[in-house]
């Protein structure tokens, strides 16, 4: 399937066939991004684009349409409060996970939250909002 540039960022369009497993990943950390790549891929989902921040991210939702986004709180340009509220009008069956160091709690804007800390939680946290 071909991929859609958006800044220096490659996205690849939704594949209908393939909408239950596929995650965006936004963070303005590159290695969280990574790390975030790497476990998503080794257990089994589609990461269909990484953003560094909310204005990279909307792009990339409204083309993949992702089950999943992983949102980081603060970011530069366009932080996860506003980007999680867009991503809700262009992409209403995505899920948000908020994945921030700085929450306590789940925002009401994601549909579950993760802490930073617990990083190693987040693949099994999209495998129980699959169902």
């Amino acid at each position: 399937m071909a991929h859609l540039e958006v800044g220096d960022r490659a996205v690849r369009p939704v594949d209908p066939t393939q909408t239950s497993r596929t995650v965006l990943i936004v963070d303005d950390d590159e290695e969280i991004r990574h790390v975030l790549r790497l476990m998503c891929e080794m257990e089994g989902f589609d990461v269909v684009g990484e953003a560094a921040n909310g204005v990279e991210a909307v792009p990339m939702a409204l083309s993949a349409q992702p089950s999943f986004v992983i949102l980081d709180y603060l970011m530069p340009r366009l932080n996860g409060d506003v980007t999680a509220r867009i991503l809700r009008c262009i992409a209403p069956e995505t899920k948000i996970v908020a994945f921030s160091s700085l929450l306590e709690a789940k925002p009401e804007w994601s549909d579950s939250y993760l802490n930073k800390q617990r990083i190693t939680e987040v693949v099994p946290l999209l495998e129980r909002l699959i169902f």
